[in-house]
């Protein structure tokens, strides 16, 4: 087996050294210059993308409900503050809440926590960085005003998302990120809450992250 294996190994290196065109081998082997690396990261070519039809915020609230996510659609952010005590109220849900700092400029009650979760609330707010209507995922972006844990500690996760942040492609997240004065140390993409099957191919929800995740859709803003 191993004389087989050697012998079309050579036949393919055989071919690749003599059939190849030299301007393919001469660009596989020369080296980049730091000035044409520099040159595609600012200008990066546009990859092949699926056609989507249709209005891409209707996409995307179809795409998050078909991974168990909920939405709702208000008109500005001042219904926020309103709309989560609404949710988790209908959850039943009733204990201490995280908020994201980004977020501590809405009329939250007195009390109300603000900063990285610390797995004792019962559920966090927080914005987050866009959407993308292909998937119905969320982009979070870490930093001090949004901390990571709020996306993963809680067992409810509530996203404050504007519609002028949604995006139709995962690959239309990237140019967005690049033009951040910093980028953030961790980017996470969050489509439903957390899942896994791996124990004996059985679905388990809130395996290493969120067991719910509520959307509210800021319309115009």
């Amino acid at each position: 087996m191993s004389g087989a294996k050697d012998a079309i190994l050579g036949r393919i290196r055989k071919a690749v050294e003599t059939d190849a065109p030299s301007t393919t081998k001469d660009t596989l082997q020369r080296r980049f210059t730091f000035a044409e690396i520099q040159q595609r990261l600012n200008e990066p070519r546009a990859q092949l993308r699926p056609a989507l039809s249709g209005d891409k915020l209707d996409r995307l609230v179809a795409q998050m409900e078909g991974v168990q996510m909920s939405v709702s659609q208000l008109q500005t952010s001042s219904e926020i503050v309103d709309q989560v005590k609404w949710y988790l109220e209908s959850e039943g849900l009733a204990g201490d809440i995280s908020v994201a700092p980004a977020l501590r400029d809405l009329a939250w009650e007195p009390g109300t926590h603000f900063g990285a979760a610390t797995s004792k609330e019962v559920a966090s707010v927080t914005d987050c960085f866009a959407a993308v209507a292909e998937t119905g995922s969320v982009v979070l972006a870490s930093s001090g005003e949004s901390p990571v844990t709020l996306g993963f500690l809680p067992d409810t996760h509530v996203v404050v998302l504007k519609s002028s942040d949604v995006v139709v492609h995962s690959d239309d997240i990237w140019p967005l990120l690049r033009k951040l004065p910093e980028l953030p140390r961790g980017v996470n993409f969050v489509t439903g809450p957390s899942r896994t099957g791996d124990i004996e191919q059985t679905i388990e929800i809130g395996a290493h992250g969120p067991r719910r995740m509520h959307v509210l859709l800021i319309m115009n803003e």
